[in-house]
């Protein structure tokens, strides 16, 4: 039989139905590049308004990403858990064979009654059937076959249940609409493709915007969880560049079993920044490796032995034991309160300020908040690709430096040659390099240089210093471990000012988004997770 691919022409042209009442909304469907995208979107998800019908429409019919979930439409707690990373999602596999199931000997009475009433084609292949076979079970099966290909679903095999070849199955007696409208929506998660247009034709669902806003960290107690495992406990008074390779090392020399690594004060309000650069690698590890890996924080000391009553046993992936009781990690709407805008009487320095994000970040800050003095600074400077345009085309004193701000000499003469003084530093510098070699390239470039900074304007009346973070550092990915122990450090780094009465936020990105940028400058939390804007 011809794969479930292919398009076939209806048996019966129907006209387009008006509006089917009380249509039932299919599942949430997500989907991503990777688990950690996924998180992404199910975070800016978590408080959208729109109908649970139009927010189903408008998640079926964005182009599928190979990372997905189905979250009942509705189940906020159920989207959360995605957001947490409870519910993990499933990479689809490639052509997955599908069978329609054909089973029973006859239709219970009324079953067709629904499906007659919402769906024309349907209702005419079951009429049509009925009257040349007199077979209520045939004529149903045919209808709903019918129904499916005109969704761009064929099967790759028919089967009654004695035959069934396994794999992946569609049962052809669906109770409900309902019923059959999460069967479509477990099929495409599972990799079939579905035309999600077709689907929803007549049934008065509108696309909505689908837009994020700002969460932040949260850590909330769990019950304890005894086991066995192994304990890497992690030095406390370590240089960053130090103990970090020791933790690469130490992971990368890990052979078997469960590892519980053990960081103190990584997490807390006033972190210490070295460990908190541990624990983002460690945080990297435990999502490669699920349930094997698992990053503990403490807030005071605690033998082996208590650890392992309390989170020996836990498949959690970052844990935190404050005052002896464990918390999980999980995020929360972070506080809103009015946007403060960037100073614009003085200079704004942009570290990574000829990239990609640096320029859309200038472009920004030259237009929403007014700034006329700016100075971008990078590496290649003024050959940047972008430099000529910055400087020629932006509506401000644009200044562009070559300089390696990691550096301390040279950000420390940078910062005192801005004229205007300096009012607000954004930080955007990165490499991104993740062999094991390239662990101190990626930090110098986002963390000591981000340290550099903040001790060369701490005596300052900043009126903004931004840190540009990543999901990496918030969730851990996946051979992303150097990213992560950067992003890390700039987060405590972004909490260690606030603990001492300086300005700072360090924005948690996926995809840039003006609005989110604007929206973190207002918040009073020192870390933030922005998860971003969909595109549909």
């Amino acid at each position: 039989m011809p794969g479930h691919r292919a398009a076939v022409r209806p048996l019966f042209a129907v006209r387009t139905a008006e509006p089917r009442p009380d249509f039932p909304a299919p599942p949430w469907l997500l989907s991503a590049a990777d688990s950690t995208a996924l998180r992404t979107v199910a975070a800016a998800l978590l408080d959208n308004p729109a109908p649970d019908l139009n927010l189903a429409y408008t998640l079926a019919t964005r182009t599928p990403q190979a990372h997905r979930v189905l979250v009942p439409a509705g189940d906020r707690a159920a989207l959360k858990a995605v957001a947490n990373g409870e519910t993990p999602g499933q990479t689809v596999p490639d052509c997955p064979q599908l069978t329609f199931l054909s089973r029973g000997t006859e239709l219970p009475d009324g079953r067709e009654t629904e499906f007659t009433q919402r769906f024309p084609l349907f209702a005419a292949t079951f009429t049509a059937m009925y009257d040349d076979y007199q077979d209520r079970l045939f004529a149903f099966h045919a209808a709903l076959c019918q129904l499916l290909e005109s969704w761009g679903i064929r099967p790759d095999v028919v089967a009654r249940a004695a035959d069934c070849p396994g794999g992946l199955v569609l049962d052809l007696s669906p109770i409900s609409v309902r019923d059959l409208l999460a069967e479509v929506a477990r099929l495409h998660t599972a990799g079939i493709p579905v035309d999600w247009n077709a689907v929803f034709r007549g049934s008065g669902a509108r696309r909505v915007e689908l837009h994020g806003l700002l969460y932040r960290p949260e850590w909330l107690p769990i019950r304890a969880r005894p086991g066995e495992a192994e304990i890497l406990e992690i030095p406390t008074d370590g240089e960053l560049h130090a103990l970090t390779a020791f933790a690469l090392h130490s992971l990368q020399e890990h052979r078997e079993g469960r590892l519980i690594v053990v960081t103190t004060n990584a997490t807390g309000p006033d972190p210490d920044l070295a460990s908190a650069a541990v624990w983002g690698l460690v945080s990297a590890a435990a999502a490669e490796y699920p349930a094997k890996i698992t990053a503990v924080d403490l807030d005071t000391p605690t033998s082996a032995g208590r650890i392992l009553d309390l989170v020996g046993g836990s498949t959690e992936p970052q844990l935190a034991l404050r005052d002896g009781v464990p918390h999980a990690f999980r995020i929360a709407r972070a506080t809103a309160s009015p946007a403060r805008p960037i100073d614009p009487s003085g200079t704004v320095l942009i570290t990574g300020g000829t990239g990609g994000i640096g320029t859309l970040l200038a472009e920004h800050l030259v237009a929403r908040h007014g700034v006329r003095h700016l100075v971008l600074a990078s590496r290649s400077g003024p050959a940047a690709a972008t430099a000529e345009y910055l400087q020629a085309e932006l509506d401000a004193d644009v200044r562009i430096a070559a300089i390696d701000v990691a550096d301390r000499d040279l950000g420390e003469s940078l910062i005192a040659s801005c004229h205007p003084p300096l009012t607000a530093v954004l930080h955007c510098a990165a490499e991104f390099d993740e062999t094991a070699e390239g662990l101190d390239t990626v930090l110098r470039a986002k963390a000591d240089s981000a340290w550099i900074l903040h001790e060369a304007t701490k005596h300052l009346p900043l009126s903004a210093f931004v840190l540009f973070s990543s999901v990496a550092g918030t969730f851990g990915v996946a051979g992303q471990a150097n990213d992560a122990a950067a992003n890390r450090f700039l987060d405590a780094l972004a909490a260690h000012r606030h603990a001492v009465g300086l300005p700072a936020v360090s924005i948690a990105w996926g995809p840039w988004n003006a609005a989110l940028f604007d929206a973190a400058l207002g918040s009073e939390e020192p870390v933030v997770f922005a998860p971003g804007a969909f595109e549909c």
